[in-house]
C-alpha cells in the first residue's frame, strides 16, 4: 500500500472519478437491493458542480484512481463524503488513509461529519476504527427509503 499516492484532485479527474464511483456504490446498490441511489445516479454535470463547493483527494496506483473522497469545510467543521475505493484495492487500507487525509488538511477542524447506508456494517466499522461515532439514524426519501446514519467524529 506504500505505492499509493494521496493527491488533491483536478477538474481532469472528474470523469475518472465518476466512473471509479459508478463501479465502488454497485457493490452498495448490491448490498442494500436498491440500485436507485444517487452515487449510482450522478451525473457528470453534478460532480462538476460539487467540484465548485468541495475538495476531492484522489488515490493513485500506477497512474490509475483507486480511491476519492470529497470534503467541504464550515468554519469548525468538515463534511466528508463519497468515500471510494475500487473493488480491487479494497480491505487494504485506503479508506481509512484517505479519511484520515482530510482530518490532516483540515486541523481547524473541531468535528467531522458523514454519512452512509445504516445497513452498510463494513463501511460503518472502519468509520468507528478512527473515531466516528453514530450520532443519528432517519430514512433518506432521496435514496429510496434507504435507513442512513450520521457519523460524527469530534477532536477535542
Amino acid at each position: 500500500m506504500t505505492d499509493i499516492t494521496i493527491l488533491q484532485a483536478n477538474l481532469e479527474d472528474l470523469t475518472e472519478i465518476l466512473q471509479l464511483q459508478k463501479q465502488a456504490f454497485k457493490t452498495e446498490a448490491e448490498l442494500h437491493g436498491n440500485y436507485d441511489i444517487e452515487p449510482l445516479k450522478q451525473t457528470y454535470d453534478s460532480i462538476l458542480s460539487d467540484f465548485s463547493t468541495h475538495s476531492f483527494l484522489k488515490g493513485i496506483y500506477e497512474n490509475k484512481i483507486i480511491g476519492s473522497i470529497k470534503y467541504r469545510s464550515v468554519n469548525d467543521a468538515t463534511w466528508v463524503g463519497k468515500l471510494i475505493v475500487s473493488p480491487d484495492f479494497r480491505r487494504q487500507g485506503l479508506g481509512k488513509r484517505l479519511l484520515l487525509e482530510v482530518e490532516k488538511i483540515n486541523p481547524e477542524a473541531n468535528k467531522f461529519q458523514l454519512f452512509t447506508a445504516a445497513s452498510s456494517i463494513q463501511n460503518i466499522r472502519l468509520y468507528e476504527s478512527i473515531g466516528y461515532k453514530v450520532c443519528n439514524k432517519y430514512k433518506d426519501e432521496a435514496q429510496a427509503g434507504l435507513e442512513m446514519v450520521e457519523m460524527i467524529k469530534i477532536i477535542k
